[in-house]
């Protein structure tokens, strides 16, 4: 990136790659009204048009509909936002577009790979191939509550992340900010092991009290 700030006049541009899922369409939301520029990438790029214009008449900001070749080249910070599994694949063909780029895994491997031994962004990390700045962010977070960064009681959520970049974590880290969360940093990307296991978790839980997708993960002091 040519600067590292985040915001404002020096508004990043942003890929996601999975652009017109639920995560990613409530991630462009909340980074459009911050000023970014959004590539909204799909293996779909009609329907992606579709996508960045309906946003972009929500919030006023400037959005693109792409394919996911485009979504990866353009972005200086690039959200990998697809089915684990598809992603490994896409990773190899996309990996001259992704060198070097701050990666935001997002992910979820929900058992794909083995528990505590390795995590999904680990294995996506080996997948690509060539460096790049791995931050593994918002795995524990709903896409309902992306519109709701406060709960019915007035408690911010956390977001959780991790990576071994500091200037990407940073970056990353004003990002969930911008989201509304208040970003929980956990320290290298190995933490992902972690992260990973909370979801499934989280996901019984959810159910079990009939939330409806709007539960949160919350450190207290």
């Amino acid at each position: 990136m040519a600067n590292s700030k985040v915001g404002g006049e020096f508004g990043v541009k942003i890929g996601i790659l999975g652009g017109t899922g639920r995560m990613g369409k409530g991630l462009a939301k909340a980074w459009a009204r911050h000023g970014h520029e959004i590539f909204i990438g799909s293996r779909d790029p009609e329907r992606a048009k579709q996508v960045a214009e309906q946003i972009a008449q929500e919030t006023g900001g400037k959005l693109h509909g792409v394919d996911l070749t485009t979504a990866a080249h353009e972005g200086e910070v690039v959200v990998l936002s697809l089915p684990y599994t598809a992603c490994a694949d896409l990773l190899r063909r996309l990996s001259s577009e992704l060198m070097g780029k701050i990666i935001v895994d997002i992910t979820n491997p929900f058992g794909a790979v083995l528990e505590k031994q390795t995590s999904g962004v680990e294995e996506n990390a080996k997948a690509l191939g060539v460096p790049a700045r791995w931050v593994a962010a918002f795995k524990t977070n709903w896409w309902t509550t992306l519109d709701k960064p406060v709960n019915k009681d007035g408690i911010v959520r956390d977001c959780f992340y991790c990576g071994d970049d500091q200037e990407a974590k940073e970056i990353v880290a004003q990002l969930i900010r911008e989201v509304g969360f208040r970003p929980v940093d956990c320290g290298p990307l190995k933490a992902a092991r972690t992260l990973d296991l909370m979801v499934p978790l989280m996901i019984e839980l959810d159910r079990r009290l009939g939330a409806n997708a709007s539960l949160s993960w919350k450190l207290l002091d």
